[in-house]
């Protein structure tokens, strides 16, 4: 059951004296202790701060035209003006969220967002900007510390899920399918990622681990769900944040007199290259970003609402300086280039049915050169996206969810390789292609008593890729009790081969046919009180189909000599396999005391290639994960955290053994791993805040964080450099992953809101 209460609400004191009130979240409705509340009238103030209850009461009566100020780290400031004696209740907003005016009370502060996920797991603003680092603020970095995900390379944001590639995980924005939005330079993954987008403006995250709902498409692991919040409709805001890696700006403010629509727009600029570039020997990590956000939201009519949305981000390495040492295929100066714009438009006709639209452009580019100019690499990518969904409870216990898909894909560029004497191009793989893809989704829920049901299907095609599929999708959950809840799904997913991997010159296969997934989830979830659960999920996932170039790696034949492979081995559906495995996690989400979770994930994979006969665990996965987090307010201006990752790690990719002190090719795949991974990091955040005069306020925080605070030494797989054909030996490389590594930011923030009555 939901309620709204005011923002402020007074109403005669229930007894004569001083005036007392209330502070509550203004997401879940939890009263919110160690606030600092300061009274002032006139020219005295009295300041308490709030206790286990939320509540708070001054010993003197407050008169009309008197102030209350409420403060604590991690919200936003709130200032009421009062009228005589009162009680009263305020609401505070979490920094990451928009501002609200009003408090939203939940009956389960682990609520589900869509019953037809049993995999579902959300991560607030708030969880997202600790997790999300005070280095690179990533919130796909804030994704991986969840149950089911698993990564062991600092530098990059993708990460592997329940033993499944990035690649076949989709992260949603706003209702739109991301392809790569992410700051590196193309074809070459050890210079690092980050997500283009700014952690600060992210109002929730939701992953969908396993049997994710049908309206998410093209991908067969999961989906990755984030919604950008609105610009503030009380008032201007500007807000700065620096530290060791960039400098953001956000500005925000109301739209129109009677504010029925808000702006905001954002801006980040990285400087972590020129440090880089003079600290370290190795400066593949030396590239920069610059990237800009915009959103306009405006209220047509109460039951109307458009969107306009504009995401730009860019991402260059330069090498200049150490030309002379470059090889002739190695990367000098390279640039990727991606944006994202979008338009919503949302309906609501009655308050039982909710119509959205959305159309939206996204257009990447990528080039790269060596140390002589010429081009190693250029790529160009564009996209026009329709989508649209309804919504409808015709039944109170039966909601009815339909929506459609349109996509124009059209991908292009060129990979080259050079030889040094006589210098001269060695090879050139060009690709060029266009192709539609829709499709459409219809599920229908029921809910009686305890138990909800829901079942639906996808429709979905390619204009070059096979035949259409369709993708049914059932689920089934009932509470035992008033703390038990039981989960289950069973469900089918697509995913259509890239354009690259169908037209690519030489390598290229127009046969190739969408990959496909079972998924079957089941899980049980125990509250321990009302803000403490237990959760025990197991997963199975049959896979087909999958693309592959199963000629592409050297290996050791049954009969003992060596398989070279050809110059140019073909992209087919060669991979068949599965995963399973089990998750385990207790967490506690509260916005007065310790808050996290403790999670251990088990997987075991077994990929079958049908062109080699090679029977591995995949490359993605890692058997055993844990994953600790919690945060702690210690003040009403001091938040404490740290976060504990462990991974017994990844195979190391390839047919490879180890003998001797020294690696060699094998006849068995992936039979080497990498050594376990370790890394425990601390943060501290204290905030403060200044009155400055006309109705602005401004405050800060200051944010400081030990990255690897036991200084692991972790390493991650880098490259496959070459074998010697005649004894086998096999040269591979690793990269180093980060050290123990302080660092520290600050946010200031202006802002200018109208005094609550």
């Amino acid at each position: 059951m939901r309620r709204a209460l005011a923002l402020l609400a007074v109403v005669p004191a229930l007894a004569a004296g001083g005036t007392r009130g209330a502070v509550r979240d203004a997401i879940g409705g939890e009263r919110l202790e160690r606030v600092r509340v300061t009274l002032e009238c006139g020219g005295s103030t009295e300041t308490v701060v709030t206790g286990i209850d939320g509540r708070f009461e001054f010993s003197h009566p407050a008169q009309p035209g008197c102030t209350v100020l409420a403060q604590l780290v991690g919200y936003r400031p709130v200032r009421a003006e009062l009228s005589g004696d009162s009680e009263i209740e305020i609401a505070m907003t979490p920094d990451t969220l928009r501002r609200r005016d009003s408090v939203e009370v939940r009956e389960d502060a682990f609520a589900v967002q869509s019953e037809s996920s049993p995999s579902e797991r959300v991560i607030s603003g708030l969880e997202m900007k600790t997790l999300a680092g005070v280095l690179v603020d990533d919130p796909l970095r804030a994704v991986q510390a969840l149950p089911g995900v698993a990564s062991s390379k600092d530098y990059i944001a993708q990460f592997s899920l329940r033993g499944a590639a990035f690649e076949r995980t989709g992260v949603w924005l706003d209702g739109v399918l991301l392809r790569s939005p992410f700051h590196t330079v193309q074809s070459q993954e050890k210079t690092g990622s980050m997500s283009v987008i700014n952690a600060d403006l992210v109002e929730e995250a939701v992953l969908h681990a396993g049997a994710p709902p049908v309206d998410y498409y093209d991908r067969t692991a999961g989906a990755v769900d984030m919604r950008l919040r609105d610009g503030s409709r009380s008032g201007p805001a500007i807000r700065l944040n620096s530290g060791v890696a960039s400098t953001g700006l956000i500005v925000e403010g109301p739209a129109g007199k009677q504010q029925r629509g808000s702006w905001l727009a954002a801006a980040r600029k990285s400087y972590l290259q020129y440090l880089l570039r003079r600290s370290t020997a190795d400066d593949w990590l030396a590239f920069g970003f610059v990237d800009a956000e915009g959103r306009f939201t405006y209220s047509l009519s109460p039951s109307q609402q458009i969107t306009l949305s504009v995401l730009d981000g860019r991402s260059d390495l330069d090498r200049t300086h150490v030309r002379d040492r470059l090889g002739l295929n190695a990367i000098m100066n390279g640039e990727y280039h991606v944006t994202v714009t979008g338009a919503a438009w949302r309906w609501a006709p009655s308050s039982r049915a909710l119509a959205t639209q959305r159309l939206s452009w996204m257009r990447e580019r990528a080039y790269n050169v060596n140390n002589l100019e010429l081009e190693l690499t250029r790529m160009g990518y564009a996209e026009w996206a329709w989508n649209g969904s309804f919504a409808w409870n015709w039944s109170p216990r039966a909601p009815l969810q339909a929506g459609g898909v349109l996509r124009r894909l059209h991908d292009d560029g060129f990979t080259a390789r050079y030889q040094f004497n006589p210098l001269a191009l060695r090879r050139k793989d060009g690709w060029r292609g266009t192709a539609l893809r829709g499709g459409g989704y219809l599920h229908q829920g029921w809910s009686a008593g305890p138990f909800t049901l829901g079942v639906g299907a996808r429709f979905d095609a390619d204009s070059e890729a096979g035949p259409s599929a369709v993708s049914p999708h059932a689920s089934a959950a009932a509470r035992v009790g008033q703390r038990m809840r039981l989960q289950a799904a069973w469900s089918q997913a697509v995913q259509y081969p890239s354009l690259m991997a169908r037209f690519v010159e030489n390598m290229g296969n127009r046969s190739l046919a969408p990959e496909r997934a079972n998924h079957a989830v089941a899980g049980v979830e125990y509250l321990l009180d009302d803000r403490t659960r237990l959760r025990v999920e197991t997963f199975y996932r049959a896979e087909r189909d999958l693309i592959a170039q199963p000629l592409l790696e050297p290996r050791l034949l049954a009969s003992g000599a060596v398989f070279i492979p050809p110059e140019a081995p073909l992209y087919l559906n060669s991979v068949r396999g599965t995963a399973r495995g089990a998750e385990i996690f207790l967490q506690r989400r509260s916005a007065n005391r310790l808050s996290g979770w403790v999670s251990y994930g088990w997987v075991k994979t077994r990929m079958r290639d049908a062109v080699t006969g090679a029977v591995y665990p995949a490359d993605s996965e890692q058997r055993h994960t844990v994953t600790l987090f919690g945060s702690l307010r210690l003040t009403p201006s001091i938040h404490a955290s740290a976060r504990y990752g462990y991974g017994s790690n990844f195979p190391i990719p390839g047919f490879f053994r180890w003998e001797n002190g020294r690696y060699f090719l094998s006849d068995h795949r992936n039979s080497l791993r990498l050594p376990d991974y370790h890394r425990l990091d601390f943060r501290i955040n204290k905030s403060f805040h200044v009155e400055a005069g006309r109705g602005w306020t401004w405050r800060g925080v200051l944010y400081a964080e030990v990255m690897n605070a036991t200084n692991r030494h972790n390493t991650a797989f880098d490259a496959f450099n070459g074998f010697n054909a005649r004894t086998g030996e096999a040269r591979i490389g690793f990269l180093k992953l980060f050290p123990i590594v302080p660092a520290a930011g600050v946010m200031l923030e202006w802002e200018r809101g109208s005094r609550l009555r």
